[in-house]
């Protein structure tokens, strides 16, 4: 009987930049969850107890705090590296401030980040590495990086990779399956893929935004893959899923750090193959675990270079400020009056999902707007006729989870009727909108170029790029208005619902 070998993975996926513990709202309790100094000293204990350890990650490390929205991601990058990733997945907010800083951070890390299907335009250069051979002990694995074509062209705006294409990831995969296969004992798949909140429609659960039918259609038609490790879904696998077809295991954590996920492999010694597997998702509870020290003495260090700006008042809101990804929200109000009044349109429009996080009643800061929105967009200003306008209604009306945040329209919606003919009332300053009639609509980048799927933005006759970030616009509304109220005004009205909708 041959020796058996054993390696253990732990994982993590979509940290977006989570550098203190969040507030856990999905478990009973709402207990305080994650934070990078948190997340290291189980990391740590992990790695002193147990031989053979590797750490990996499936992407978005970037984009959720103005720690990372003031350094442009170095920040995130540099507690990834004290912490001691192995290798990392890129993911679509890894290009929230552009390609060219997506690729000045894959330089400044010490980690590789991976990305096996994306390369530069009209050509064969890949735009990173796109594996890597971890020797673990006396277990070899190699690390394939794969982002989701969909993914990557719904969820980036396209200024920001219009010199990168994202090629099928399956074939690809295959093919560095195959080099790597002869080579290492393992094969381990860091992917960011998954079906963009366009698809939560009625006919899907609802409360989803992603789900994992990509990762297990690739690990079931690719052969050769031990682990797939998934990120994008914000969702947790909480018991390793075995693919019908291969056996490939598929893991994936919630995100924001909040849970660490441990997977321990035996492999045969002689054919590598994987004879036992055990794992589980091991929930980063601040309230029990010591810090790191090194690792929070570096978040201090970042914090206190953003201080001053971000702790700089701006407002104050006279309660709790919320975001609705099913319908109208206070906070959804606020920032599409913002884009209307400021850039002088007939009505604007904002992404349910690009709202991250709620204001709460007190003090407004501009890091409390940054996590509002951590995003680099530029708004545009478009032409739309109205046809095409009460298309990208209709498109929005046939969302059960994504409805448009919008400003300037009184419109009312029957989820019950077929869909393209929800939308039955629409008007615009108290007259209904008109077929031929031009209007000007306000939007971000993300949207104009089709982001989210929502591509009827791409019908504008004209489009003018006001060079003026979404965000600033809103912070300069909250400081022209100083008090800000929490309003429902009925601009949104929805009817026919189906039971169980609310707010996120």
């Amino acid at each position: 009987m041959s020796q058996t070998k054993e390696v253990t993975i732990l994982y993590t996926n979509d940290f977006h930049s989570q550098e203190q513990p969040v507030k856990a709202t999905w478990v009973e309790g709402s207990p305080m969850m994650g934070g990078a100094a948190y997340m290291a000293s189980y990391i740590k204990k992990i790695r002193a107890s147990e031989p053979n350890v590797v750490l990996l990650d499936a992407g978005d490390i970037i984009t959720g705090s103005p720690l990372s929205m003031l350094t442009e991601g170095r920040a995130p990058v540099d507690l990834f590296n004290r912490i001691g990733y192995d290798a990392v997945a890129i993911g679509n907010h890894e290009f929230d401030h552009g390609w060219r800083n997506a690729k000045k951070l894959i330089y400044e890390a010490n980690f590789p980040f991976l990305a096996a299907n994306i390369f530069y335009k009209g050509t064969n250069i890949l735009f990173a590495k796109p594996y890597e051979i971890i020797e673990a002990g006396d277990v070899s694995i190699g690390v394939i990086g794969i982002h989701g074509k969909k993914a990557g062209y719904e969820t980036i705006s396209l200024e920001q990779i219009r010199e990168l294409e994202f090629r099928n990831q399956e074939s690809v995969l295959q093919e560095y399956v195959n080099l790597l296969r002869p080579h290492v004992d393992l094969i381990v798949v860091l992917a960011h893929q998954g079906i963009p909140a366009e698809q939560a429609t009625e006919d899907r659960e609802v409360v989803v935004e992603r789900d994992f039918e990509e990762d297990v259609y690739i690990a079931n038609q690719v052969k050769g893959i031990d682990v797939l490790i998934a990120g994008h879904c914000h969702k947790s696998i909480v018991r390793p899923y075995v693919a019908q077809q291969t056996g490939t295991l598929v893991v994936s954590t919630r995100a924001l750090g909040t849970i660490v996920g441990y997977l321990n492999l035996k492999l045969d010694g002689r054919s590598g193959k994987i004879v036992q597997f055990t794992g589980h998702l091991e929930p980063i509870l601040s309230e029990r675990i010591m810090p790191d020290p090194e690792i929070a003495e570096r978040v201090a260090y970042w914090e206190e270079q953003s201080k001053v700006l971000v702790n700089q008042v701006i407002g104050h809101a006279s309660d709790h400020l919320t975001r609705n990804y099913f319908g109208e929200a206070p906070l959804g109000n606020i920032i599409t009056d913002a884009v209307r009044l400021l850039a002088q349109v007939d009505c604007s429009f904002y992404q349910g999902g690009g709202v991250r996080a709620d204001i709460e009643k007190g003090d407004i800061t501009i890091g409390d707007v940054m996590n509002v929105n951590p995003f680099q967009s530029p708004t545009y200003v478009m032409e739309f006729t109205g046809i095409d306008l009460l298309g990208i209604l209709e498109q929005s009306a046939a969302l059960v989870a994504g409805v448009l945040q919008q400003s300037g329209i009184r419109m009312v919606i029957d989820m019950e009727r077929e869909i393209g003919q929800r939308v039955i009332e629409a008007t615009i300053k108290g007259n209904p909108i008109q077929p031929d009639k031009i209007y000007t609509v306000g939007a971000s980048s993300f949207l104009v170029t089709g982001g989210d799927g929502f591509t009827a933005f791409t019908k504008a006759k004209r489009a003018y790029n006001t060079s003026v970030v979404e965000r600033d616009f809103l912070i300069e509304h909250i400081k022209k208005l100083r008090h800000i109220e929490p309003v429902l005004d009925g601009r949104t009205r929805i009817i026919g619902m189906p039971e169980g909708i609310g707010n996120v």
